[in-house]
């Protein structure tokens, strides 16, 4: 058997050499990477000397309050051997443990945009740093804006345990009518600040539903949906008068009534489809005129020549109202149940509102040319059911 060969390090065979060449490189090489390991030192140095000085240049507090270098007892996170929470009493100042705060914050998030000292203050914070009116009104309205001015409530001072009903500006003067649940009619002086009450009226045992002035502004009338009579009260002597009504009519409810623009007609809701239409100065029963369904609300031309009427089922009718017949209806677009109905004064328009809260416009031209006419315009602004319209002055 013959003896085993002890193995010289210089015996090594070419492949080997190959390989060490690879991983470790040449001896200059060795060298090379020494000097460019001092470069990132120095680099690191550099840095470090850096980020010192700006901690120098660290701005000054305002105020110090001397709280704060006071120790006291603060409780501090801890976990046990088996990893459960608990609390721990420790004498420490409440500035050092709000440092230690602020370097476990920077240490998991990182330094904050916002709270870089060293920021520049930004230009669109100049507003910020003065004080004035910066919304200066002008007399030029934009499309699509609505000037608004905050007056003072007109259901103040009122008695509170009844909800309003009916809210009406009388046709000259700068007076408002305000009616509740309680069977009290208040006018009051619009002026925008005080709206101070002129006359307070009582009439007892009448919850009001309903409540507008004549045309002349000399009285108002009065309904409410439980009884089948109404009352007029006159402004000029105070007087109180209540009217019965005929006899002749049937299924009618008292709820709502409307007045026509020149003063001459009164129009009931009636059941069942019936529109009651009243001489507004005697009242007296004239006609009735009768709809498919149940009516939710009346309109007049300005010229009371025609009346538009809205009905439970969404249809509108349009009526002569001197030949006392219809002359055209149509389906609301979109409506199920039709709520109220109003029509501007130059009589171009017709708006419509529904229990879905949808307001549709009409242009009245192109009305009695279709039986389903397309709305110049929807509002899908409300929600709740739309319970009345008034005209404008469009």
């Amino acid at each position: 058997m013959s003896p085993r060969k002890k193995f010289n390090r210089s015996m090594k065979t070419r492949e080997e050499k190959t390989l060490e060449k690879l991983v470790l490189g040449e001896a200059e090489d060795v060298i090379a990477n020494l000097d460019k390991t001092k470069l990132k030192i120095k680099k690191t140095d550099t840095v470090k000397k850096k980020a010192s000085a700006n901690v120098q240049k660290k701005r000054k507090p305002v105020w110090t309050d001397n709280a704060d270098l006071d120790e006291t007892e603060i409780l501090v996170p801890t976990r046990n051997a088996r990893g459960m929470l608990s609390y721990v009493k420790t004498k420490t100042t409440y500035e050092k443990y709000s440092k230690e705060l602020k370097d476990k914050f920077v240490y998991v998030h990182g330094t904050a945009s916002w709270a870089d000292l060293r920021k520049k203050d930004d230009d669109s914070d100049e507003i910020l740093k003065r004080v004035g009116n910066f919304i200066v009104k002008t007399d030029d309205l934009t499309k699509g804006t609505i000037d608004i001015s905050i007056c003072k409530n007109l259901a103040s001072n009122l008695d509170q345990s009844g909800s309003v009903t009916s809210l009406e500006f009388h046709p000259n003067a700068q007076v408002v009518m305000v009616a509740n649940s309680k069977r009290n009619i208040f006018l009051r002086q619009v002026d925008g600040t005080k709206n101070l009450i002129i006359q307070k009226v009582l009439i007892n045992d009448f919850p009001i539903s309903c409540a507008r002035f004549t045309t002349d502004g000399d009285q108002f009338i009065v309904s409410s949906y439980r009884y089948q009579h109404f009352y007029t009260y006159d402004m000029i002597s105070g007087k109180m008068d209540k009217v019965q009504c005929d006899r002749k009519l049937s299924k009618f409810n008292l709820e709502k009534f409307h007045l026509s623009p020149d003063g001459r007609l009164m129009v009931i809701s009636g059941k069942d489809g019936y529109i009651h239409v009243l001489s507004a100065k005697t009242k007296e029963f004239l006609y009735s005129n009768k709809m498919n369904s149940t009516v939710r609300g009346v309109a007049f031309s300005p010229d009371a020549t025609r009346m538009y009427t809205h009905s439970d089922e969404g249809e509108v009718y349009i009526w002569d109202v001197r030949q006392k017949e219809c002359l055209h209806k149509f389906y609301d677009e979109g409506c199920i149940h039709g709520t109220a109905i109003a029509l501007a004064r130059s009589e171009q328009y017709l708006a419509t509102g529904s229990d879905t809260g949808v307001v549709n416009i009409y242009d009245t031209s192109s009305l009695l040319s279709s039986p389903t006419p397309s709305p110049l315009k929807i509002f899908l602004n409300l929600t709740t059911a739309i319970t009345e319209d008034r005209k404008s002055v469009v």
